[in-house]
């Protein structure tokens, strides 16, 4: 679940009644409190935690593939074929489950902060937020060219950027932690500098173009996505341009 997202837009439409923000809030408190506090025994991990002998890229570059895409019987060793609707088991899935949990745990962490103003919270949630984003060694490089690859065929697809919708809930809990006296300068900072270069290559990368263009899902993830890091950046252009695209 969604939590801080859920939890923002919960009182956002409930601002002007206080007593009924202040009621939901006492209400989620439980269930928010105990997310953080499986999020605060998570040590960070990453995508260099996992290496798929598959991927095209290095170490630092996110891969994942089709999920309807299998080994030939006929040619083992050949290109995979599709199976329209089949999900194979054995595919490479630890970085889209890495990114998963890193939604998760920020997202757990921003919303107790959010809800307690305790700053133990942020803290660890930008433990997670250095190694994703900041720490040479453990970071993830700010493009997304090895996304729904498929072996034999192609190194990466444009519609992998659906990967990292994930990552929306990340830079909403940057946002929401970033004032808070225990948040690093420094990882703040480099934080916001990669989500600046991903939104780069989001609009800049054919992939990218390509999936603006999408009249389906993809599309409509584009926009969230690439609104999403303009807003925390502070790219007021591309946040007019994704409203324009919304309205088309």
């Amino acid at each position: 679940m969604k939590t801080l997202v859920f939890l923002l837009t919960f009182l956002t439409l409930f601002a002007q009644d206080k007593p009924t923000a202040a009621r939901a809030t006492e209400v989620l408190r439980q269930d928010v409190l105990a997310q953080a506090a499986w999020a605060m025994e998570q040590r960070p991990v990453t995508i260099t935690d996992s290496i798929c002998v598959r991927s095209a890229g290095g170490k630092h570059d996110f891969y994942s593939e089709g999920d309807y895409w299998w080994p030939d019987p006929d040619n083992p060793n050949g290109p995979y074929i599709q199976r329209d609707g089949v999900t194979n088991p054995d595919n490479f899935v630890a970085h889209r489950q890495a990114m998963i949990r890193l939604s998760r745990v920020v997202g757990s962490l921003a919303s107790a902060y959010k809800i307690t103003g305790d700053v133990k919270y942020v803290r660890q949630a930008f433990r997670h937020v250095e190694a994703w984003f900041v720490n040479p060694a453990t970071m993830m490089n700010p493009s997304l060219e090895y996304a729904q690859a498929i072996k034999g065929r192609v190194t990466g697809r444009g519609i992998g950027i659906i990967d990292t919708v994930h990552l929306m809930e990340v830079a909403q809990g940057i946002r929401v932690m970033e004032k808070a006296s225990a948040a690093d300068a420094r990882v703040l900072s480099a934080a916001k500098d990669w989500f600046r270069r991903y939104l780069k290559w989001l609009t800049t990368h054919q992939y990218g173009l390509d999936e603006m263009r999408a009249k389906n899902n993809h599309g409509t993830c584009w926009v969230m996505q690439v609104a999403s890091f303009a807003r925390l950046t502070g790219d007021h252009d591309v946040m007019n341009q994704c409203r324009d695209r919304f309205r088309t």
